[in-house]
């Protein structure tokens, strides 16, 4: 009986990762991944680094012996009864070679001769430019070749994945050794390389694997590749959503037309990414796919059809495509095939559809990595591309998970006329073709409206019950996760009112609401919770308390009795007051030991004078002792009232359980008309300049400075997040100027926070003591720079992509979507669609944006907190 190895990874002298996979047979391959691609040319070489794949298989002495390249590789790597080859790609560039186990240490000896830093014969790079030339001359007559070389440069204007990995004739003529060389010497060094071998590596002694270890160390280790770094292009973001989509005709010398349409999709690791393999499978996977079905065996409009997802390294494309009998056909066959997306978006596909292509996408990838070939691309492509060897594990989990109502979501959200692009190849005799107009249908996931309105099935409703409470509801047909959000206004901001000893009191009610209720002692909550593996939450912050609640659905009806329970009937218990009491009291006295706190805490303290949102919602230490059963149990019985509610729920959850469930907690909680709300007035304007200083001689300086900022009601916010998300981030205004290129700073970044009265605005950075004055002139110069000419259109595009991608990423769980649309609900009345929040972001102009920074960060007076 065979043993069982796991893969295994190493590194050579010089850094070079290798990945070595045992599997027992007589076959062994050996694969070296050059992760350097089409992509990683720059303007005048397009096409280098295929031509180089080519050069690498001429004799690697050629250029020292004068003599022309024979083959001699090649041909003794055939002799041993070896195959070897290579590809280029976008991304990448892989030499393989594979052979009887016997010849394998031989093999790879020769094999690694070619790895070595070389020099190129000019008659070789001559002879070979021919031979490239006609590979070209051979794709210019492909209709397969035309089409999709065309589609990809209408999907990608800037993308280098819109650029033909071969390249072009007129870059190829003009090339020269020097430029070839200088392509090779820049790309192909260590760090960008790696080795993958599959085959019977182990033996019982371990004599093989030293063996081959040893062969790799000569023919690719530091004594043959020197360590070193390599520098990588700038890839442009390609705008996944464009005003004006590309359709080509493209007359060609075919008898035959064929048409292919694109939609720009994510890249592999995105959370939509299975779902759009699954409905790529349902419409185009084997006979059984839809659009075989409807449009070849019903409809029959078209000699082949398909439909399939391809994603490099970068986001990828959703990819349709038909062949036809005649031209005059095109215009049907187009709608025809929008008919099949507007359907996806409107109804759900079966169960059996989805459980078919997921079964195939499991076997497809069992099925391809049979041979040490198949195995070794697979973990090649996992390693170096994806840099997860686990990745497909982690994928295939998220891919049973699919269901059919998320294969409607993407399709709404992807397959729209806004992503895509469309070639259509017809006989060069012919009229050109003329797109008709395409209607993929509703590009919307389903709406949150204010009223209780369905449209294509269920979406989110927002209903006013008579008591006043604002309930929620987001059902999920199909899902088995439920999540209940439920949210008043209180926290820091009303406990003030009660008198600064109040303060902190919110945040001892949220530690001990759930540690005891009429029926249930804390031990018999979390028994009760944590036996079905749900959860129960209470929160409290500077505007809101509430509590939260996540099971899987089939144990709703068992576990939302007890949670309406713990949520309306607490009762506070002293042994578990007094355990609260002692954990904040060590919290407040630690914060000291952390100097971002302590910034933090300065910060606000000297910008608000009055309002609450100054004090540290902890509270102080001297008044902890007074947050007792009687202030908490006052505090609930005023904040949580039906009046004063947002119930959000969504999951599983149908209407008739959530009117059972909202009747149920309206019953338990007190009845009649609640206390009103009261207002606070918000901050004054900072009548100048505000510096807090503390010193605690630590290694670091953490500086915080800014000002006011709006409340979340104010229609400047989108502007104020596009602002600082332009300032933010890895690829921010701050980032690069004080940490990238100045040094400055492991942290710095934009912090805002929007109120129900004004919020703030600022920059924090933390850095070396002797640093403080030039990162303070740092921010002001950013600041001033950004104030005077504003941002880029590139930034407000990043900037704008970054808010959108963000807003879907609060919505993948039934917690994030209950909990946004619960506050939203709570403060304004109603739910912000996905398509109003899209168009207030994308209607933000670059003016509005300066002034803000104008207006907020530069003319404003600031706080300016320091702590060393």
């Amino acid at each position: 009986m065979s043993q069982v190895h796991p893969i295994e990874e190493l590194r050579l002298s010089n850094g070079i990762p290798v990945v070595l996979a045992h599997l027992d047979g007589y076959v062994g391959t050996f694969h070296w991944w050059v992760c350097a691609g089409s992509t990683d040319e720059k303007p005048g070489e397009e096409g280098f680094a295929h031509f180089l794949e080519h050069m690498l298989f001429k004799d690697a002495a050629a250029k020292e012996t004068g003599k022309n390249s024979t083959g001699e590789t090649a041909r003794a790597i055939e002799s041993l009864g070896g195959d070897i080859n290579a590809y280029t790609s976008f991304d990448q560039t892989v030499y393989h070679v594979t052979c009887a186990e016997a010849h394998w240490e031989r093999v790879i000896d020769v094999f690694g001769k070619m790895a070595a830093p070389q020099r190129f014969l000019k008659s070789d790079f001559e002879r070979e430019r021919e031979v490239i030339l006609e590979e070209l001359r051979k794709g210019l007559d492909s209709p397969e070749r035309q089409i999709y070389e065309s589609l990809f440069s209408a999907t990608y204007s800037k993308h280098p994945y819109g650029r033909t990995v071969i390249g072009f004739r007129k870059t190829l003529e003009a090339a020269t050794v020097g430029k070839l060389e200088a392509f090779y010497r820049r790309n192909y060094v260590s760090e960008r390389m790696g080795i993958v071998l599959v085959g019977p590596i182990f033996d019982e002694k371990g004599l093989r694997r030293k063996s081959i270890l040893k062969v790799l160390e000569k023919r690719f280790g530091k004594g043959a590749i020197p360590a070193k770094k390599g520098e990588r292009n700038a890839r442009p973001i390609e705008a996944a959503v464009r005003k004006s989509p590309k359709y080509l005709s493209k007359p060609f010398d075919v008898k035959t037309p064929e048409f292919a349409l694109s939609f720009r999709v994510p890249d592999i690791h995105h959370d939509a990414m299975p779902a759009l393999e699954v409905l790529a499978g349902v419409l185009g996977m084997g006979e059984s796919a839809r659009l075989h079905q409807r449009l070849f065996e019903e409809q029959k409009l078209c000699t082949d059809v398909s439909a399939s997802l391809y994603v490099p390294q970068d986001p990828g494309m959703f990819l349709l495509s038909m062949d036809l009998k005649n031209t005059s056909d095109g215009t049907k066959a187009v709608a025809a095939l929008a008919e099949q997306v507007r359907d996806m978006k409107t109804n759900l596909v079966t169960d059996t559809e989805v459980e078919r292509v997921i079964a195939n996408i499991e076997s497809e990838r069992t099925y391809s990595t049979q041979s040490v070939d198949g195995l070794a691309n697979r973990i090649g492509y996992l390693r170096f591309i994806l840099g997860d060897l686990k990745f497909d594990q982690t994928y295939l989990d998220r891919v049973r998970a699919v269901a059919p109502h998320d294969l409607r979501n993407v399709a709404r959200e992807y397959l729209t006329l806004e992503r895509s692009s469309g070639v259509f190849l017809q006989p060069k005799d012919e009229k050109p073709f003329e797109w008709p107009t395409v209607d993929f249908g509703t590009n919307e996931m389903p709406k949150v409206l204010k009223s209780k309105t369905k449209v294509l099935g269920k979406t989110a409703e927002v209903i006013i019950r008579p008591s006043g409470m604002k309930v929620v509801h987001f059902e999920r047909p199909g899902t088995a996760i439920a999540s209940v959000h439920v949210s008043a206004l209180g926290g820091l901001r009303l406990e003030a009112l009660k008198g600064m000893d109040t303060i902190g009191a919110s945040h001892m009610m949220a530690q001990t609401w759930t540690r005891g209720s009429r029926s249930m002692s804390a031990r018999d909550i979390a028994a009760k919770f944590e036996a079905r593996a749900s959860s129960i939450d209470a929160f409290s912050g500077r505007n809101t308390v509430g509590m939260s609640f996540t099971c899987i659905k089939r144990d709703w009806k068992d576990l939302q009795g007890s949670f309406i329970d713990v949520l309306a009937n607490p009762t506070f218990p002293k042994d578990e007051i007094a355990l609260n009491r002692s954990v904040i009291e060590d919290q407040i006295r630690s914060m000291d030991n952390h100097s971002s706190q302590v910034c933090t805490r300065n910060f606000l303290e000297n910008l608000y004078e009055k309002h609450p949102y100054g004090r540290s919602q902890l509270g102080k230490l001297e008044n902890v002792a007074h947050h007792g059963h009687e202030r908490l149990s006052a505090l609930h019985s005023e904040w949580i009232h039906p009046s004063r509610l947002s119930v959000s729920v969504a999951g599983g959850v149908n209407e008739s359980e959530l009117n059972h469930f909202i009747e149920s907690l309206e019953a338990a909680l007190p009845h009649g008309k609640g206390a009103p709300i009261p207002q606070i007035p918000g901050e004054s304007a900072l009548p100048a300049p505000r510096w807090a200083y503390s010193q605690y001689g630590r290694e670091q300086t953490h500086i915080l400075v800014g000002g006011l900022g709006i409340s979340m009601f104010d229609p400047r916010r989108y502007a104020l997040k596009i602002l600082t998300g332009i300032l933010g981030g890895q690829s921010g205004r701050l980032f690069i100027e004080l940490r990238e290129k100045k040094s400055l700073a492991y942290s710095v970044a934009p912090l805002h926070m929007e109120g129900m009265e004004s919020g703030y605005v600022g920059t924090y950075i933390a850095c070396a003591p002797e640093k403080k004055d030039e990162a303070l002139a740092g921010i002001q110069e950013v600041l001033e720079k950004f104030g005077a000419k504003g941002p880029t259109p590139k930034e407000m595009e990043r900037a704008k992509n970054y808010l959108l991608g963000q807003r879907a990423m609060e919505l993948q769980t039934t917690w994030s979507i209950a909990s946004l649309h619960g506050l939203e609900a709570l403060y304004a009345g109603v739910i912000e669609s996905e398509e109003q929040f899209r168009k207030s972001v994308a209607g933000v102009k670059a003016k509005e944006v300066q002034k803000l920074c104008q207006d907020l960060m530069i003319n404003a007076p600031q706080v300016t907190a320091v702590v060393s």
